[in-house]
């Protein structure tokens, strides 16, 4: 596939150039340039993993050295104590860089940020609250289908620290979801909301069109994280209900393979989110990997495709065009994301070595 090595080099390429310029972190661009953030707000782990990604492809010393900056400067974020999104800061940026340079001070940052995660769970509940960046508005009840991506820290953190309670919290929040999230055709609501005791009260929306629609990134979230975990843990229910969203997903791709920024909007010029085919596409490797079934790996190539043909950009900042990152509320609409990006060029990398293993 000529086209996912070109894909490939050009995202490395760009992410070096990016590296030189970039002060702070990269959050979503407008008219194509990036608005930046000093701590990282929810997104900076992305531009971490980026540089880690590169490096790792590449062996680009400069690269490293970049990646190492920006990981120093994430890691007082482990503190934080509503942030649902701990494992996007620390997943890409500290577990990476300790995988691969042995940096103890990043393998115990994202320990503690595990725990920070964990701290946050209502046991009373079963579940973590949806914490986000959203004004004033009371979110203790709030439970985002987002979480489930960053649950994958609480189960590498268990195993390398051996506190059980991490695992329970992620095997319960994970039970709370698929009891109320997942939707019986396989997709998923955004948000939902629970009593403090654990009661369920409705399923919402905060970035879809409706409480009932199929907000794409949050499909996208839904596959990748519970692949993702079921790899983890090799557990055949979270396997099962990933399967159920891929099938959700693949179902409702348009012909041109680049999700609409909901899957349910009746309207054919609404905008797309390119960032949710990405998630998706990582997230159907994944699976691949899971079950063999070569249904999945057919779709992320498609769609990857499609990305590196029509979202790729050259002379705007960013890796990955037409991405929106929240129509309702008028934020990153057919723009370039920081995890649209990480996730763009994940993928590419795992569908490289896929290829190669067979």
């Amino acid at each position: 596939m000529d086209w996912l090595t070109t894909a490939i080099t050009g995202c490395v390429e760009k992410v070096k150039k990016s590296s030189v310029t970039f002060i702070d972190f990269p959050h979503i661009t407008e008219n194509g340039k990036y608005i930046f953030t000093r701590d990282g707000v929810w997104t900076g782990g992305f531009w971490v993993g980026q540089l880690w990604l590169s490096y790792g492809h590449s062996g680009d010393p400069a690269l490293r050295a970049a990646a190492e900056h920006f990981t120093q400067r994430i890691l007082p974020r482990a503190q934080d104590s509503r942030n649902h999104d701990l494992g996007f800061m620390f997943y890409p940026s500290a577990i990476t860089g300790w995988r691969i340079t042995g940096n103890e001070s990043w393998r115990q940052g994202a320990l503690a940020a595990a725990r920070s995660l964990a701290a946050q769970f209502n046991p009373a509940g079963g579940y973590i609250p949806g914490w986000g960046f959203f004004g004033q508005e009371e979110w203790s009840g709030a439970v985002l289908i987002d979480t489930l991506m960053n649950l994958p820290l609480l189960l590498w953190a268990a195993e390398q620290s051996g506190e059980d309670r991490l695992l329970q919290v992620a095997n319960r929040h994970v039970e709370k979801t698929l009891a109320n999230h997942l939707r019986a055709d396989g997709s998923v609501y955004h948000r939902f909301h629970f009593t403090p005791d654990g009661q369920p009260v409705r399923g919402d929306t905060w970035q879809g069109l409706s409480a009932d629609s199929a907000w794409s990134r949050g499909q996208g979230w839904a596959l990748t994280g519970l692949a993702i975990l079921a790899g983890q843990r090799s557990n055949p229910l979270w396997l099962a209900s990933a399967v159920r969203v891929a099938r959700y997903i693949i179902g409702h791709l348009p012909a041109d393979g680049i999700p609409p920024w909901d899957y349910l909007d009746p309207d054919k010029e609404a905008p797309k989110d390119a960032s949710a085919g990405a998630i998706s596409a990582y997230g159907l490797l994944r699976l691949y990997r899971l079950t063999g079934e070569v249904m999945f790996k057919d779709s992320a190539v498609s769609v990857l495709h499609a990305l590196s043909r029509h979202c790729m950009l050259d002379d705007n900042e960013g890796l990955l065009a037409h991405a929106t990152a929240d129509l309702p509320h008028g934020l990153g609409i057919d723009q370039a994301t920081a995890y649209g990006d990480y996730y763009f060029l994940k993928a590419l990398l795992e569908l490289k070595d896929v290829t190669l293993c067979g």
